[in-house]
């Protein structure tokens, strides 16, 4: 069996007598971008800071390449962490904040000029090497501060939301440059969001926390085509659930329709359940084992596509449809107009209720 390369065996944090990391294990691969993804309170951010030696841990052990750095303070561990803030020395330019940590390891000055100005073309600022960072915008910032972090060579970078400040455009952008520069240096990269999007579109894997705990861990499509519980599925992207009885594996909606699912959790018994089906995987007409149909309350404009919320007698909250553009023009829903839609028992999931 191959050795991981970073692996969090068993790990606790406790905060008095409030457990904040709840046994949480996990083996994350040589040269991966990992994020680990939740809501506050989730733990995600004490694990990355145990990770970083900024938190003691409280149980468990924390290994790169086999060996323990669980008991190793924050200087001697072959990680760096680039923080949401940036943390820009503000009287230094570009090249000094850069170069600042090599300096402190007390590295010759040759060797400190040609790493700076190496990195400095792969994030393509040396134009800007000597401006101060108030003189930059909040992407080139970002970037002047992962530089820095990796121009020490780490073999594990953490970011915790490293463009939490960055407006959705910017933050569009990054999103790739970031995963370029990922694979450019093949560093293992961890990650900390509460960004589904940002998740889905970074990282090689998603961890899924809640209460301190990992729900689910896998590549981004896993993750939102096979939510293994209710929340994941909630949690990530939209989701709409409706009402089901089960009865020996049967499954009826409220109207005493049938619900045909491919993936029923193992946790589902006899009773109340919920289907799950994603907006996307719903389609005007009756094409599918599964059907609905109600009237549109409301239509959100995205440009790319609509977003149809229509009530029917199947859930107490309006079903959320996605729409095309080119389906759109072609059907041109209208508020108030009666919709008949399907869907596949492939596309959905029935959890507990």
């Amino acid at each position: 069996m191959t050795q991981a390369f970073l692996s969090i065996q068993n790990v606790e944090k406790y905060f008095a007598t409030v457990r904040a990391v709840a046994g949480v294990s996990l083996d994350i691969r040589e040269n991966e971008f990992f994020a680990l993804l939740g809501a506050s309170g989730s733990g995600k951010t004490t694990l990355l800071r145990m990770l970083a030696g900024f938190e003691d841990i409280s149980g468990g052990d924390i290994l790169i390449e086999g060996t323990s750095i669980a008991k190793l303070p924050p200087n001697q561990r072959p990680v760096n962490l680039m923080f949401q803030s940036y943390a820009l020395f503000p009287h230094m330019t570009v090249a000094q904040n850069i170069a600042y940590g090599l300096e402190m390891e007390k590295l010759p000055k040759n060797e400190v000029t040609a790493r700076v100005a190496d990195i400095l073309k792969v994030i393509q600022l040396g134009h800007l090497a000597g401006r101060k960072p108030d003189q930059l915008s909040g992407g080139q910032r970002q970037r002047v501060a992962l530089a820095r972090a990796l121009v020490k060579r780490p073999k594990v970078l953490l970011l915790d939301e490293p463009l939490g400040a960055l407006d959705k455009k910017l933050r569009s952008e990054m999103q790739l440059e970031l995963k370029r520069l990922q694979h450019q240096f093949g560093i293992t990269f961890i990650m900390v969001t509460h960004d589904q999007e940002e998740a889905l579109v970074m990282a090689d894997r998603i961890a899924i926390m809640k209460d301190g705990a990992l729900l689910q861990v896998g590549p981004p499509k896993e993750i939102y085509e096979l939510p293994r519980s209710r929340f994941a599925a909630d949690f990530i992207g939209v989701m709409n659930f409706l009402p089901v009885t089960a009865n020996s594996g049967a499954f009826q909606a409220r109207d005493g329709s049938p619900i045909t699912a491919t993936h029923v959790n193992d946790a589902v018994g006899t009773g109340a359940a919920v289907a799950a089906v994603r907006p996307e995987r719903l389609s005007i007409g009756e094409g599918g084992e599964n059907r609905l149909s109600g009237t549109v309350s409301a239509i959100a404009y995205h440009g790319l596509d609509l977003l149809l919320h229509i009530t029917t007698e199947l859930s107490d909250t309006p079903v959320i449809a996605r729409m095309t553009a080119d389906v759109a023009d072609r059907h041109r829903p209208e508020t108030g107009q009666p919709i008949a839609l399907s869907w596949s028992a492939r596309d959905t999931h029935i959890f507990p209720a």
